[in-house]
């Protein structure tokens, strides 16, 4: 047994599964940490953008203030210190002005912001294909980082080379070759059309091939807005919904980032403060930074205070509020593209800490929709449907061709959230020619490729890929898989290796006690751990001790149980008893009636022989007194006879009541069915000398008869 073998074995493999255990605890919260700091990261969307900005002659008349240049600082300051941005110039050839640097701090920032200001409008030339190449080349350097790629392309006019032929040409390899090879590298294209006389099918076809987003810009004035867009597109940045110029800041806001929009140059942007406080660029109180361009402000605040904050002096209309909250309204929404006719199906919940809310009575008080405006400038406010966890769902049909803008809101008695993105739904003329682009897309890879026909079974890289894209598996199941099924077998382990111990619950108690882990997560002494043990393992002496006195202990109650069933026995024996003298009861009653019988006879001879001593006068006296006494004794016979028959149906019912006791009643039930068995067995004795009276007297009428009879004869004769 257990406790027969050595205390110093049995605590050293006590300590050894002890540690075990600790270790594989210790383990999975180290793996949970990781993952959920995998899981904070992802959420982010770690970017490298490459900023490829024209600076063609053409761009004077299209762009006369250099709007372009304060639009891209916008984009980079809105950028996450984790992300990294280059800037490139092109016209007739391209040039990086610098590469892929972090925006993690302003020194940097700086460094980006000079680059952008070299940005100029002296070229002759607008070579698009050159200038997505070199795009092409400052990402495809570093190709081992988890980051999303993305180009934005500015560009005001077409395919511009100084050879028609050629335009053609690198039109035409741009949309193809060069857009299928962008696919592949995995780099999302954003366009952006300066004015209506740019090559837009050209733009279009690129972006939408390369799974980005076209724009186009009517004004120099949209520049920003544009920019704002695809930073929401690409970031999903948590935002506080505008309404008449304002927001509301709730108490988990760390940060808010206004993009204010001017109707000119000159407006001065004046910002109110929950506490009435006014702020301007010139005259800006602690801990806000302001920057100023032609067209928009952009003001960051650091722990801005609580309440609704104003916006003065604005256009009123595309003001942003971006911040940084643990307060967040989330969404898996990342389509940029649907089919004509095809509902988007769009999911929406509230996180609290990286935590889904779903307390029903939390939520029951946030008013949730979606917002969809349409190409043709109608807004619809639909409501999304609740199904489960904390998670609401709504599909938006799209039946018109065009671009869309889609906005999710949470609103609060407290707080606002709000998520905003775009997509395009191409029409069916659009649909049928990416249809037939497909096949070109193939043969393009054959003959950008040509090893892959040579050893097609070695080389299946863009057929796995574009099943990852439909079917991706999350690391992180992988991983919660992965330590569940580690679990599983180290738990099965643990129980085959103890399974002798396992009997004993006590024994897993104390390996598993809470004392004991925490004396090997403080570092105890060996000897203080084994001081511990050899207590736990007296007290379980003393319980198995305990456990063999318990039978000595449980024989006087056994003892105790045996006088009962005697006692039960005897009571029934007491029962049938009664039931045994029934019978002879009923065999002197049957012999009563016949000696009752001898009697009459003797007293009728006698009463005949005395009768023929009497004269005839007497005899006729007689008889009349004997008819008299016919009519008198009628009634008493029947009185009699009902009275006897009382006892007699009497003792039918308490042969039957007798039957239907059960025999198993307990002591009093028995003891009380005997003592109502006594009366009624002396009421029927006493009954019986009633019985022989009662038909003696019926008799005596019988025997007079004769003796009239004989009277009546001699008097005939």
């Amino acid at each position: 047994m257990f406790r027969d073998r050595p205390i110093e074995s049995r605590s050293n493999k006590s300590l050894m599964i002890t540690k075990t255990i600790v270790a594989v605890i210790f383990s999975i919260f180290a793996v949970v940490t990781v993952l959920t700091d995998t899981s904070r990261a992802a959420d982010k969307g770690s970017i490298d953008v490459v900023l490829v900005i024209d600076s063609s002659g053409s761009m004077k008349k299209t762009d006369p203030l250099s709007l372009r240049i304060p639009a891209a600082k916008l984009f980079i300051s809105l950028l996450d210190k984790d992300d990294r941005a280059g800037v490139v110039s092109f016209s007739g050839t391209s040039k990086p002005l610098i590469s892929l640097t972090p925006v993690d701090n302003e020194f940097n920032k700086k460094k980006l912001f000079e680059a952008a200001d070299k940005i100029t409008s002296d070229g002759l030339l607008t070579n698009l294909h050159d200038a997505l190449n070199t795009g092409l080349e400052i990402l495809s350097k570093d190709e081992g980082t988890e980051r999303s790629k993305i180009i934005v392309l500015m560009s005001d006019g077409m395919m511009d080379v100084g050879n028609p032929d050629e335009d053609r040409r690198l039109a035409d390899r741009a949309k193809t070759n060069l857009a299928v090879a962008l696919k592949d590298k995995g780099i999302k294209v954003f366009t952006i059309a300066f004015t209506e006389q740019s090559d837009i099918k050209l733009l279009e076809k690129i972006s939408k091939r390369t799974k980005g987003f076209h724009n186009l810009a009517i004004t120099d004035r949209e520049f920003h807005l544009i920019f704002t867009s695809i930073f929401e597109s690409l970031k999903t940045p948590e935002m506080l919904p505008m309404s008449s110029n304002g927001f509301l800041v709730d108490n988990s806001v760390e940060e808010v980032t206004i993009v204010a929009t001017k109707d000119a140059p000159d407006v001065i942007i004046q910002i109110d403060s929950a506490e009435g406080q006014s702020h301007t660029y010139k005259s800006k109180g602690a801990g806000i930074k302001w920057f100023v361009s032609n067209s928009f402000d952009m003001i960051t605040i650091k722990d801005p205070s609580h309440g609704r904050w104003e916006i003065l002096f604005s256009a009123g209309e595309n003001n942003k509020a971006y911040i940084i909250s643990n307060l967040r309204l989330q969404s898996d929404f990342n389509q940029m593209h649907a089919t004509f006719g095809k509902p988007v199906n769009v999911k929406m919940w509230l996180e609290k800490e990286g935590a889904t809310i779903k307390e029903k009575d939390i939520l029951d008080k946030i008013d949730m929709y979606v917002e969809l405006s349409t190409p043709d400038g109608k807004i619809m406010k639909l409501k999304p449907y609740p199904v489960g966890k904390g998670i609401f769902t709504r599909k938006v049909a799209s039946f018109t061709a065009g671009d869309y803008k889609l906005k999710l809101v949470a609103k609060g008695m407290t707080f606002e959230r709000q998520k905003s993105f775009v997509f395009n739904v191409a029409s069916a003329k659009q649909a049928k020619e990416e249809i037939k682009f497909k096949e070109t897309e193939k043969k393009i890879r054959e003959e950008m490729h040509p090893e892959d026909n040579e050893h097609p079974e070695d080389n299946k890289h863009q057929a796995d890929k574009e099943v990852d894209e439909t079917d991706e598996t999350s690391w992180v199941s992988f991983f919660v898989r992965f330590i569940i099924l580690n679990l599983i077998v180290g738990i099965g382990c643990f129980l085959y290796f103890k399974r002798k111990n396992l009997k004993n619950f006590t024994n897993l108690k104390a390996m598993l006690s809470p004392g004991k882990l925490l004396s090997l997560i403080k570092g105890k002494k060996k000897e203080e751990i084994q001081e511990e043990q050899e207590e736990q393992e007296e007290q379980e002496e003393q319980e198995e001790q305990e456990s063999e006195e318990a039978p000595e202990e449980a024989e006087p109650q056994q003892e105790a149980e045996k006088e009962k069933v005697q006692e039960i026995q005897e009571i029934q024996e007491d029962e049938s008893a009664p039931e045994e003298a029934k019978p002879q009861q009923e065999a002197a009653e049957e012999a009563a009636p016949e000696s009752q019988e001898e009697e009459k006879n003797e007293i009728a001879l006698d009463e005949v022989e005395s009768g023929e001593e009497v004269k005839n006068e007497i005899a006729l006296d007689e008889v009349e007194s004997g008819e008299e006494a016919e009519e008198a004794a009628a009634p008493e016979s029947q009185e009699e006879q009902e009275s006897a028959a009382a006892p007699e149906e009497a003792e039918p019912q308490q042969e039957v009541k007798e039957a239907a006791a059960p025999e198993n009643k307990e002591e009093k039930e028995s003891k009380a069915a005997s003592e109502e068995a006594e009366p009624q067995q002396e009421a029927a004795e006493a009954a019986a000398p009633e019985n022989k009276e009662e038909k003696e007297s019926e008799a005596a009428p019988e025997e007079a008869e004769p003796k009239q009879e004989a009277k009546e004869e001699p008097g005939s004769a």
